[in-house]
């Protein structure tokens, strides 16, 4: 028996390397990778550039709390904000704490300008946002969140593609649409 908490349903198979697209298992066999990674981590396997990356700052240093100024993060972040609508970036460590970060500033960005009745957001059938409170009743999937109770309010949601029924889900309390790529 596993020792990990069996959060998903796992497959029978393990592997040993990963170069470019393609896994190996540990029986040998050669998979492709279609996502070339997982989640918010796509960047494939083993890239002699972030391989070199990642020793060179590994010998240096690996993780400053954010509450000290860090120069890397800084460097990105201008990068981001120079190439994109953005004015601030925000650094999060996955998906989920993403979907939550996005919850809250639709929020408190109404809350703000003095609309706090504007806290409803729109979501998907059938999406999945992460495995956070708020991340897995935005999605609403009752097998993820049956015994997760209270549940947490908030999101309206309408089918995919059904544009009549997203257009009939806005409101004036409507805060915002979440989707993913």
């Amino acid at each position: 028996m596993s020792s990990v908490l069996g959060t998903y349903k796992r497959r029978e198979v393990s592997f040993s390397e990963g170069k470019g697209t393609y896994l190996t298992s540990t029986t040998g066999e050669k998979y492709l990778d279609f996502v070339s990674g997982i989640a918010v981590n796509s960047l494939g396997h083993c890239h002699p550039h972030l391989v070199e990356t990642i020793k060179k700052q590994s010998e240096k240093l690996w993780h400053v709390s954010n509450a000290f100024t860090i120069p890397e993060q800084e460097k990105l972040a201008k990068r981001l904000t120079d190439n994109t609508f953005a004015d601030f970036v925000i650094f999060v460590n996955s998906g989920a704490e993403a979907t939550e970060t996005s919850i809250k500033v639709a929020r408190k960005y109404f809350f703000e300008i003095g609309q706090p009745e504007r806290n409803r957001i729109i979501t998907f059938e059938g999406a999945f946002h992460g495995r956070t409170l708020a991340a897995l009743f935005a999605a609403n999937n009752k097998e993820h969140t049956l015994g997760f109770g209270p549940k947490v309010d908030g999101f309206d949601q309408v089918p995919f593609g059904d544009h009549a029924a997203l257009k009939k889900a806005i409101t004036k309390n409507t805060a915002a649409i979440m989707l993913e790529t």
